[in-house]
């Protein structure tokens, strides 16, 4: 294991693919291993399946000794399956080393793996799902028409489907609007270079019609007033993007910065 960095895990699933699963391996120097792929009860290790779990192993192995390899047989086919399976495997890490990091492959295996993981990423805090890009084909442009036609016209790797299965829904709530769009404020001023103290931000919350709070009278004095909207810009926007994980205090501790987390909130929702 690297010295002075955490624990490395990754989750991946192995059907027809290697480098999929072996490429991030190497880049993310992963220590551990969890790989779910499906055999049949009784079903040849020597056959298709098993000899693709077998290579992508043996590649582990040949890229460092040291790296575990933990094998799950499960039917990958099935969501719910891949959920329960992808869901247990992170608890039971982050029960064991709180402190580890999590990668979730959700680009190898099945639709259903690819479903469920990124959905059981995105349940738990901390696992970080990620993607694989294919740089280049082992099929030939010259081969396509050999292996994926019949009859001259194209029809792909599948021939015939079973019933299409409806996967279980799970309700996942949008971030509320008024987070969003004033955490989108906050980056915009910040981009600008202009001041993001609580009254610079109340007034440009306010001209947005985002602030809630009845703060304004004529009976009491502005900078009381200031003081009491700053104490509400604080607990209804500045505690809660920092619960999310959306903010952070700048290296010198003068100023809120966009996480990554809260970028990608402010490029994913209520973009009109």
């Amino acid at each position: 294991m690297p010295s002075g960095r955490k624990k490395r895990i990754m989750i991946a699933c192995v059907t027809f693919e290697t480098v999929k699963v072996t490429d991030p391996v190497e880049f993310y120097e992963i220590n551990k291993v969890h790989i779910i792929h499906y055999l049949k009860e009784g079903a040849a290790k020597s056959g298709t399946y098993g000899a693709f779990y077998d290579r992508v192993v043996e590649i582990i192995e040949d890229y460092r000794r040291d790296v575990e390899v933990v094998e799950h047989n499960e039917r990958v086919s099935d969501f719910g399956v891949m959920l329960k399976t992808v869901l247990s495997i992170i608890r039971a890490e982050k029960e064991e080393d709180p402190g580890c990091e999590i990668y979730v492959n959700v680009s190898s295996g099945t639709p259903e793996y690819a479903a469920a993981s990124a959905i059981a990423a995105m349940m738990e805090d901390g696992p970080i799902p990620f993607s694989v890009g294919v740089k280049e084909y082992t099929v030939s442009d010259d081969m396509i028409e050999e292996l994926y036609y019949m009859e001259g016209k194209p029809v792909g790797l599948a021939k015939a489907t079973y019933e299409p299965r409806a996967l279980p829904t799970y309700v996942i709530e949008m971030p509320p609007e008024y987070l969003v769009r004033g955490l989108r404020i906050l980056a915009e001023r910040n981009a600008a270079k202009l001041p993001v103290s609580s009254r610079f931000m109340v007034a440009a919350l306010k001209e947005q019609g985002l602030w809630s709070r009845d703060t304004e009278r004529s009976d009491v004095p502005d900078t009381k007033v200031r003081q009491t909207e700053a104490v509400y810009y604080q607990r209804d926007f500045t505690y809660r993007w920092q619960m999310l994980g959306w903010i952070r205090r700048d290296e010198f501790g003068r100023k809120f910065v966009i996480t990554p987390l809260g970028q990608n909130a402010i490029d994913t929702f209520y973009v009109d």
